[in-house]
């Protein structure tokens, strides 16, 4: 299976489509899918596992906020104007417009002709519930590295179209002592729980991953931050009213840095927020 940054095996920039038929068979293994483009657009061939995403009828494409996707916006065609390659976009894909919508990371390489013009494009899409089932011990929660690597996808969509979206960061509080008292399974257990808890409770395009021991770092699109802390008190409530343990957050909303800045920003207001009291969310300097 890929390893929890999930980068591909490279495929020669001038590759022959024996090559290429060869990297479809590796991806397929790999549970990821694979559309082969010509260079006019058009599809020319896809692996096994993207023909499970896409069924056998033409399957309808939306942006990470639901929206078709338009025709220039599709990575092939973004790689076909630019030669450059298109890497970890959030997309989701229906298979008929009443099916349910399937969330999936799709990167685009371009491959060139002798002459240097793009000779074919080769798109991977990767299942994201499949690829948290098969490498996650907390139902429905991102690895670090995944998490990171979204927040970075997050903010270059927001930059793109203008439109804002929340992060916070959560952390179970009191952890190390209860994991000191009670023993490190019944910690893994409780981060196990309230990861859940959080996935149950976001929107279907929200996401959630591990973040250092006791944390967990969410995402939550297209909203602003004082939409989000309503829903995020929700589960702060819910959290407390389910486990042995409470959690404490900060909350920030994107405004043009980059995701460092930003995880440093959601950080301060965690610890302010611990510093008075626990059991609560830190909003700039309001409290939840």
């Amino acid at each position: 299976m890929p390893n929890s940054s999930y980068r591909l095996p490279l495929v020669d920039l001038r590759a022959d489509d024996a090559e290429i038929g060869r990297y479809a068979k590796l991806l397929d293994t790999l549970g990821i899918g694979l559309l082969v483009f010509a260079a006019d657009g058009t599809l020319q061939s896809r692996n096994v596992q993207a023909s499970a995403l896409l069924g056998e009828t033409t399957a309808l494409w939306e942006d990470e906020n639901g929206r078709p996707l338009a025709t220039d916006d599709h990575l092939e065609i973004q790689v076909l104007h630019s030669r450059q390659p298109v890497r970890q976009r959030a997309v989701g894909i229906r298979k008929v417009e009443s099916a349910p919508v399937i969330r999936c990371t799709a990167s685009a390489v371009p491959v060139l002709a002798n002459d240097g013009s793009v000779r074919r494009v080769l798109l991977t899409l990767t299942d994201l519930k499949q690829r948290l089932a098969a490498h996650s011990a907390l139902n429905g929660v991102f690895s670090e590295a995944d998490i990171v690597l979204l927040l970075d996808d997050e903010g270059r969509r927001a930059r793109r179209y203008g439109t804002p979206f929340a992060i916070a960061l959560m952390a179970i509080d009191h952890f190390p002592e209860f994991c000191e008292a009670r023993g490190a399974q019944a910690g893994e257990q409780v981060l196990a729980d309230v990861g859940q808890l959080l996935c149950q409770g976001l929107r279907e395009f929200d996401m959630v991953g591990r973040f250092s021991t006791d944390k967990f770092l969410l995402i939550l699109p297209n909203v602003s931050v004082n939409d989000a802390i309503i829903g995020l008190e929700r589960l702060r409530e819910l959290v407390e009213t389910t486990g042995p343990l409470t959690i404490s957050g900060g909350v920030s909303e994107f405004t043009g840095e980059d995701s460092a800045a930003l995880i440093e920003r959601v950080h301060s207001l965690l610890t302010v927020a611990r510093e008075s009291g626990c059991n609560r969310l830190c909003l700039s300097l309001d409290f939840f």
